[in-house]
């Protein structure tokens, strides 16, 4: 049984194989994120968000007495030095945002999750109150994974997966994982620094067949990425082509290595989502890693409208169809 957290993403499949409930042994239930070392706990820790000052007004300002400085020529040695040793240029996030946003802080999403047409889970997304991580504004999206009660005869699980994505740059700063599920526990944390374009990468699993495991590792990434949550809202506040055989591409992140999404625009159609009929973009979604296609097949419904919900995510799997409903906007 694949992680069901991995799977909610638009980008991944869940492959359901019926196993049956069973304990599981817990170990080491410390907070992993305590282990970071000083430098990389700094950088990523997350702070609630800072009241800072009001600018003060123009007139209030004292105005700085102009100093004529002159300019002294350089020599030609100094010159061929310059041109030899160009300046660092200064390490600059993007700013992608754009008003308005078509979420808000406090937004609820429940969505059904589905297999061969029955109800197996529910997914609940919320966009909670903005924290602060190495001096910036992050959005922490938070989204919990739950098996239904028949269900649980299959498979357990009872997931939570949280995202903290830049405010104004859209990409994902860290991404953690907590899995307690029929045959594993499992604790993840994943950090992306950009100015050195690096992924930190702590796996730790107990599983009920495998034993324990613990992985550290840290890979190459490109810049500015989504993980598996704020994929979901970075396509909601990117502009998607709206025309037949158009593309979208945009990085990913999935258990710290480097993907690549395409969404291809397909059709527009009404689908009922959210208790009424909506129009919506319909895309096909494929996945690329180095290159390489690996997973296909995956179509995602986002609604023609201010908000553009992720209303459906849908995946053909080799025993049926896999999909991701949206059920109610709380």
């Amino acid at each position: 049984m694949h992680d069901f957290s991995r799977k909610i993403g638009i980008f991944s499949l869940v492959l359901l194989s019926a196993c049956s409930s069973s304990g599981l042994r817990k170990f080491d239930e410390g907070d992993i994120s305590k282990e970071l070392s000083a430098d990389a706990a700094k950088k990523f820790e997350v702070k609630e968000v800072s009241n800072t000052n009001p600018t003060p007004s123009p007139e209030l300002m004292p105005v700085a007495k102009q100093v004529k400085v002159k300019a002294v020529k350089k020599t030609k040695k100094q010159k061929a030095e310059a041109m030899a040793n160009p300046s660092p240029t200064p390490f600059s996030p993007p700013s992608r945002r754009t008003e308005p946003m078509p979420f808000e802080i406090g937004e609820r999403l429940s969505y059904d999750i589905r297999f061969i047409g029955v109800t197996a889970g529910t997914l609940d997304i919320e966009t909670k109150p903005l924290k602060e991580m190495n001096n910036r504004k992050v959005y922490h999206l938070e989204a919990r994974i739950k098996t239904v009660k028949f269900f649980e005869l299959v498979y357990r699980v009872n997931d939570l997966v949280e995202s903290f994505w830049d405010y104004e740059g859209l990409y994902s700063h860290r991404f953690t994982m907590e899995l307690d599920e029929s045959k594993q526990t499992r604790k993840l944390i994943e950090l992306y620094d950009y100015e050195k374009k690096k992924s930190f990468y702590w796996n730790r699993v107990d599983h009920v067949e495998k034993g324990q495991k613990e992985e550290k590792e840290s890979y190459d990434i490109a810049l500015w990425a989504q993980d598996p949550i704020s994929a979901l809202f970075y396509l909601r506040a990117a502009k998607l082509p709206t025309e037949p055989g158009k593309e979208f591409r945009f990085p990913l992140i999935i258990d710290g290595k480097p993907w690549e999404g395409v969404m291809h625009f397909k059709k527009n159609e009404t689908v009922y989502a959210g208790g009424k009929d909506r129009m919506a973009n319909v895309y096909s979604f494929d996945n690329y890693q180095n290159g390489e296609l690996k997973n296909k097949d995956n179509t995602v419904w986002i609604s023609d409208d201010e908000h553009r919900y992720v209303l459906r995510v849908e995946a053909k799997v080799k025993v049926g169809t896999f999909a991701v409903a949206l059920d109610n906007i709380l």
